[in-house]
């Protein structure tokens, strides 16, 4: 592969990772926002839900919009409409007008993290790919790792509303870089990429059980974090009596064993199926360890969110394989297999979330054993899927080579 496509790496990183820090950026300024707009802590909330949901609208449409229309017009456009769309935040004079334009902001950050994902397939292949997924990867967990505590800055020193002109401005820059050097990376033959092919195409991927149980594993190992991360803070606050500010630290544990997972992957050569095995255990020992000292009576933060951090090193090294894997099985049509897997784990993480929402927050048990048996179910659904993909070598081998 050629260093020039290399070079686009930090460029794609930044497009995939904007619009994570556009919602990550603002929580801490939600109490804020309401005091501003005059309105509950319920309405406020509606401005996240609405982001997410938008987010994962833009996920799933920009992808075949891409493989339509080619990767550098949606790219460059989905990251300019962000930034437009944080100007509209700073400008909005009410509630209302401030909703949607958070709504308009989430679905164009939904195009950068898909139609990025997309370019890096077209540009990169097999052992290659799994370690530029990486970096865009860990380009996503230092925004959502950051993005909160600089918020925080931001809402504390300059006010919250400056934050949006910042993220308007980052997104210019952005998109300008993208307009001077990104070149287009889809195939040069758009008379395959009609809507009507598209829709083909997606049909026939979700129809593939190797696809599809490459999709379910990467949405539930997503889901997996999110529902430790989303869950965590009632612990310590409603549980354990800790102030609200105090789970960013420990939040830290996590993103730093992601963030090396992911990087661990970037620097490795091949060893795919070594990286993602390793990664399935360490997953699953480190959730183990955490229920175990918490059922043996340690429930500080720290007995968890130490061994939680082999949990989310050992997701850094699987997840970037299993979307790779999935990705290479269409490879003319990555924009589509993209939004899928996009769209599939923000779903998943959703439903997730709002199930364990119901149970009772007494203590770490609810959320530890629900990593723990998704672990498990992710470990026993790589092994089929390996000998789904044997199986599969097997008939095409006894039925040779395609006349």
């Amino acid at each position: 592969m050629s260093v020039r496509a290399r070079h686009l790496i930090p460029l794609l990183a930044a497009c995939s990772a904007i619009g994570s820090v556009g919602n990550y950026l603002f929580l801490p300024a939600l109490p804020q926002i309401g005091e501003f707009y005059g309105v509950d802590a319920g309405a406020t909330q509606l401005t996240v839900t609405t982001y997410l949901v938008a987010f994962a609208l833009g996920v799933l449409v920009s992808g075949p919009l891409a493989d339509r229309f080619g990767r550098r017009p949606i790219l460059i456009g989905g990251v300019a409409l962000s930034g437009v769309a944080a100007l509209l935040c700073y400008l909005a004079p009410t509630m209302g007008w401030f909703v949607l334009a958070r709504i308009a902001q989430g679905a164009a950050g939904g195009a950068g993290i898909t139609v990025s994902r997309a370019s890096v397939g077209d540009l990169f292949h097999e052992r290659e790919l799994a370690r530029m997924y990486a970096i865009l990867t860990m380009a996503l967990v230092l925004g959502t790792a950051l993005a909160p505590y600089a918020g925080g800055l931001i809402t504390r020193y300059t006010g919250w509303r400056s934050g949006f002109l910042m993220l308007a401005a980052l997104a210019a820059v952005i998109s300008s870089a993208c307009f001077a050097w990104l070149p287009e990376t889809r195939a040069a033959n758009t008379n395959s990429h009609g809507f009507a092919v598209l829709w083909r195409e997606s049909r026939a991927l979700v129809t593939r059980p190797a696809f599809v149980g490459y999709v379910l594993e990467a949405a539930l190992i997503y889901a997996l974090f999110f529902v430790f991360v989303s869950i965590a803070p009632h612990v310590m606050v409603k549980v354990l009596q800790m102030p609200a500010d105090r789970f960013g630290v420990y939040y830290l544990f996590l993103a730093v064993g992601f963030f090396f997972g992911n990087l661990l992957v970037s620097r490795a050569g091949g060893r795919v199926a070594m990286q993602m095995n390793a990664g399935l255990v360490l997953q699953f020992v480190g959730a183990s360890a955490a229920l175990a000292l918490v059922l043996l009576g340690f429930t500080h933060p720290l007995c968890v969110f130490a061994p939680m951090m082999v949990f989310s090193f050992g997701q850094g090294l699987t997840l970037p394989n299993v979307i790779a894997h999935g990705i290479r099985l269409a490879p003319n049509y990555t924009g589509v297999a993209s939004s899928i897997f996009g769209f599939s784990q923000l779903a998943l993480s959703a439903l997730a979330i709002q199930a364990m929402g119901y149970a009772p927050v007494t203590g770490w048990q609810p959320a530890l054993w629900f990593c723990v048996v998704g672990a498990a179910l992710t470990g026993i659904g790589v092994v089929g899927l390996d000998a789904l993909e044997d199986f599969t070598k097997q008939r095409i081998g006894k039925a040779g080579p395609p006349a």
